[in-house]
């Protein structure tokens, strides 16, 4: 016997059943573009978690928990729906440190809606909810003695912002430790950064196998 439920239905009943959470959330914009690595370019929206578990001088970003919303994940799906007006279905999930928040239910949620899921991580959690791609921009060098880099995460990219702590030996390290088809290295926008662009570029020339990744949404103009 075969029965027929309401998708909407079951849709909200499934997102009640899958978690009474609510995430700490910094920021839902869109629609905008993906500004780095492998998909630079691409229609997306973007979820930014609040809260990081690295300090790194330098970072552009701001995911402190002042201004950040509750949400659950009801309400992060319903805003990803009104904000993707394009219906292109990608979602950036970053932060801050996603991971610290990621988890099933919410990927569930998200996912259920039909959207794939980009992470970019720090590489020092593996993420406890499905992902579609997974981005990695590991910074040891900011690490506190208490927090290492996580084993046999699935990485589908490697990005490594770069300045002066960056050498051959470093990008040959995490060439070996993750094995993936896409290797990028992208010079660190701060007051140093013709500096760092031509340590970038000299990297590229050394290690062949690394690309450049630039901030094409700050050089464009968009969020």
């Amino acid at each position: 016997m075969t029965v027929t439920v309401d998708a909407d239905l079951a849709r909200r009943y499934t997102l009640l059943l899958v978690s009474d959470r609510r995430y700490l959330v910094k920021e839902m914009f869109g629609p905008t573009l993906q500004g780095e690595g492998a998909h630079a370019g691409r229609a997306v929206v973007f979820l930014r978690f609040a809260a990081c578990n690295l300090d790194c001088p330098g970072c552009d970003t701001d995911f402190s928990p002042e201004g950040a919303v509750r949400m659950s994940a009801e309400e992060i799906v319903e805003k990803l729906r009104a904000l993707d007006t394009g219906k292109t279905y990608r979602v950036v999930v970053t932060g801050g440190e996603p991971t610290l928040q990621w988890d099933a239910p919410l990927s569930a949620a998200v996912r259920g809606a039909g959207f794939r899921v980009h992470m970019e991580s720090n590489g020092t959690r593996a993420p406890q909810g499905v992902v579609d791609w997974l981005t990695i921009s590991p910074k040891p060098q900011h690490h506190p003695a208490s927090i290492v880099l996580a084993e046999n995460l699935p990485a589908d990219e490697i990005k490594v912002v770069i300045d002066d702590t960056v050498d051959e030996a470093v990008l040959d390290k995490y060439a070996a430790r993750w094995r993936c088809e896409h290797y990028f290295v992208q010079p660190w926008m701060d007051d140093r950064y013709e500096r760092n662009l031509a340590r970038t570029i000299a990297l590229i020339h050394a290690r062949p196998r690394w690309r450049l990744s630039v901030q094409i949404h700050k050089i464009v103009g968009v969020p």
